[in-house]
């Protein structure tokens, strides 16, 4: 791995905008291109948004999401840690996109979507009790 950077947020609101400004510095310390980052903002805030919205009911503002960034050869690697509830984004089922928008249930197209932006995604429940996702892309792309 090569240059890495770890970004700890509260598990808000306010701790997603934060995590935005950690990937635009880690982007803009590396010379990444928007082209190369614009993807990863994608999936931070889907992933992020449903980790604050889903992940601790009943415990809203109480956790801590870490972010690692890292670049790895011609790739760009982020890991989303969170000790929210156990939730495997992959075993989400992809949306029906061809029934018609009012036809379609609620929720399921932001995870899609990042599956798809991404070259890799693989989910793990550590023994700690916290969530590891990782995403990989190669830049210039």
């Amino acid at each position: 791995m090569g240059q890495v950077q770890t970004l700890v947020v509260p598990g808000t609101p306010v701790g997603l905008e934060q995590a935005e400004r950690g990937l635009d510095d880690f982007s803009a310390m590396h010379s990444l291109t928007r082209n190369d980052t614009w993807p990863f903002h994608v999936a931070l805030d889907e992933i992020l948004s449903n980790v604050v919205k889903y992940g601790w009911s009943g415990r809203e503002g109480e956790g801590r999401i870490e972010i690692r960034l890292a670049l790895d050869g011609d790739a760009l690697e982020m890991v989303v840690l969170d000790d929210a509830a156990p939730f495997n984004p992959l075993d989400a089922q992809a949306p029906d996109t061809s029934l018609p928008v009012e036809e379609r249930p609620i929720g399921g197209l932001g995870i899609e979507i990042v599956r798809r932006l991404m070259d890799t995604i693989d989910y793990a429940r550590l023994e700690d009790g916290h969530n590891r996702l990782t995403m990989r892309r190669r830049l210039g792309l």
